[in-house]
């Protein structure tokens, strides 16, 4: 742990926050600031103490996963002050930072207002015996269930410095250089140009790609969001299904996914984006959702498969649509149910996508 705390504090004052604060470039030296100061929080956890009482155990808890927490804040931050776009660099879509956002919000943020639904709620209680220096346990609670979770504590914080210090590099090396951004909105224009107009898009995407791994050549999915969502859009476009509206949703969401690079390079929506056309498993959902708005708060955990409430509400959801007989929502919904029980996440989070793109009728 030692030696990744050590690389983690030697990469962050690579940035010369004195040189930021000089400038007024307070964004910035703001997120340097946090980034510095979770180096004294967790040496402070680490230290060697004796006989430290519950109570001293659970200080240290809450003080850990808040700085942790506010750490992760702050790479969003300088993420956005680097590329001004907090999606450029893959920060919220690494399943370590997620898991420490959902820990710390069930046993820091909100333990008593995890709410699944209007008529569920969630609560989160830490239990205070099994807090340890190296392991701790909560249950989450609901009407009709009880779930343990149990954290290894030295995995959580060894995974989050892990990362951070492959996401400083790659905003380091960005910091170095500005983005080559002509070839690439060149490329990523005529990606999606060919995907409204006729449904081709291949072809150019991958010259889209090799024109950005050009530009960054030592990127990675895990660190950069456009080739985390390059690879999504090839795993959709490999799914072969006989139903025509799985197909057409499937179509559908490779679209959102196109678009979502081209914002990342444009700063702004596809200029056909308003005119991509909703497929009727789609149009049941979100029909479902107007007539039902009990039921719009499950929203909120069905954007991520690792948020720990996301099997209850999609279930929920499903049962609510099928009481309604509301077929088309209860295909695409089931779909989904069989994409978690085979533990295809990736699939999880791009299929799922338009259900995030729901807008409540006013």
């Amino acid at each position: 742990m030692k030696d990744l705390i050590s690389q983690y504090e030697k990469k962050v004052e690579k940035f010369d926050y004195k040189y930021f604060l000089d400038r007024k470039q307070y964004q910035i030296a703001s997120a340097l600031s946090a980034l510095l100061a979770t180096i004294s929080i967790t040496n402070a956890y680490y230290e060697e103490e004796g006989n430290l009482t519950e109570d001293e155990y659970i200080l240290r808890l809450y003080a850990l996963l808040q700085g942790l927490f506010v750490s992760v804040d702050a790479l969003y931050s300088l993420a956005y002050s680097l590329t001004n776009s907090k999606n450029f660099i893959n920060i919220n879509n690494n399943p370590h930072m997620r898991n420490l956002r959902y820990v710390r919000n069930n046993v820091v943020g909100h333990p008593a207002n995890r709410i699944i639904g209007v008529k569920e709620v969630a609560y989160c209680i830490l239990d205070m015996n099994r807090v340890s220096k190296n392991f701790f346990t909560y249950n989450i609670y609901t009407k009709d269930n009880i779930k343990t979770v149990t954290i290894d504590i030295n995995e959580l914080v060894a995974s989050f410095f892990k990362e951070s210090n492959t996401l400083l590099d790659e905003l380091y090396n960005i910091s170095l250089k500005s983005l080559n951004s002509a070839p690439l909105k060149t490329a990523i224009t005529q990606t999606l140009d060919g995907y409204y107009r006729n449904g081709h898009f291949i072809e150019n995407l991958n010259k889209f790609i090799d024109a950005y791994v050009k530009e960054y050549p030592k990127a990675k999915k895990e660190q950069h969001r456009i080739l985390w969502r390059y690879e999504l859009i090839l795993k959709l476009d490999a799914i072969s299904n006989k139903n025509q509206n799985l197909t057409d949703v499937i179509d559908y969401c490779i679209g959102l996914e196109l678009n979502k690079i081209y914002k990342l390079i444009y700063g702004k929506d596809y200029k056909h984006r308003a005119d991509f056309e909703l497929p009727s498993m789609i149009l049941s959902l979100y029909r479902f959702f107007n007539r039902n708005p009990e039921f719009i708060p499950y929203i909120d955990h069905l954007k991520d498969s690792d948020d720990p409430l996301f099997f209850e509400s999609l279930k929920a959801v499903y049962e609510g649509a099928s009481l309604k007989k509301m077929q088309g929502a209860m295909d695409y919904l089931g779909f989904l149910i069989t994409l978690f029980m085979g533990n295809a996440w990736d699939m999880i989070y791009a299929i799922a996508l338009p259900i995030s793109e729901y807008k409540k009728k006013k």
